[in-house]
């Protein structure tokens, strides 16, 4: 195996350095939860157990060959511009805000968990080169994500045959409030990366937090959903027409423009 070229040594660096200057900013108040939400369902059996640590305090990436590196649980692909997550299926019913959060985050309103930490995400999305937006826009409105911010992401896991693979929106379905029919699929969309933050104390906030992908409006995690519902913390359900089983082994791809 190769020895990691000092020129990304030094990009790894200055990309931390960015991480820690573009995403200082003041925090964002959160919804209230609702009152009569639906109660937290038990994290399923089949879910891997939480790691006794997390990834290493000093993020190192390792060269994979053909121009793949990992950090900690993440691996990029810096040919074809992707970073790949491993995670697990975490809920198939109930009302969700997130689509994937660490064991840190709101896992009683996520559909998938991971154990990677966001910060190592972060770094891999830097190094590839994309540009985090703070900018969420205005309430109650789709934004209109910028090229430099914007990503796709799919959903990948293994079955017999060829593995599955589907686009992240179709895990995700929308219940019109106070209508007695069947949710509906999410459109689809592109997903805005805004990077989170670094708190004063020197803490990236998505790895504090645990939130890796929002449906509704969060500042502090990476990758928020840009749909005119994300202001509705109420409406958004998994997909389970979609989903393979709880506790399945998943991995999110997201792919830079």
């Amino acid at each position: 195996m190769r020895p990691l070229p000092r020129s990304l040594h030094l990009l790894i660096g200055v990309c931390l350095g960015v991480a820690a200057a573009s995403c200082r900013r003041e925090s964002a108040p959160r919804p209230p939860q609702s009152a009569d939400a639906a109660p937290a369902p038990d994290l399923p059996a089949e879910a891997p157990e939480p790691p006794a640590a997390t990834d290493d305090p000093k993020p190192s990436v390792t060269p994979l060959g053909d121009e793949r590196f990992r950090i900690g649980r993440v691996e990029f692909d810096k040919a074809n511009r992707s970073i790949t997550i491993p995670a697990t299926v975490l809920m198939r019913e109930h009302a969700v805000e997130y689509l994937l959060v660490t064991r840190a985050g709101k896992v009683h309103e996520s559909v998938f968990v991971t154990d990677a930490d966001p910060r190592n995400v972060h770094l891999a999305a830097l190094l590839l080169g994309l540009q985090p937006s703070a900018e969420l826009g205005a309430l109650d409105t789709r934004l209109a994500v910028p090229p430099e911010a914007a990503i796709r992401a799919q959903v990948e896991w293994d079955r017999n045959g060829p593995p599955a693979r589907e686009n992240l929106h179709e895990m995700l379905a929308i219940r019109e409030a106070g209508i007695e029919q069947p949710a509906r699929p999410a459109p689809p969309t592109l997903w805005h990366y805004n990077g989170s933050r670094v708190a004063d104390d020197g803490t990236f906030v998505a790895s504090r937090d645990g939130s890796v992908i929002s449906i509704i409006r969060d500042p502090e995690a990476l990758i928020n959903y840009p749909g005119q519902t994300r202001d509705d913390d109420e409406i958004h359900v998994p997909n389970a027409d979609k989903l393979p089983k709880l506790g399945h082994p998943v991995r999110i791809v997201l792919k830079l423009r």
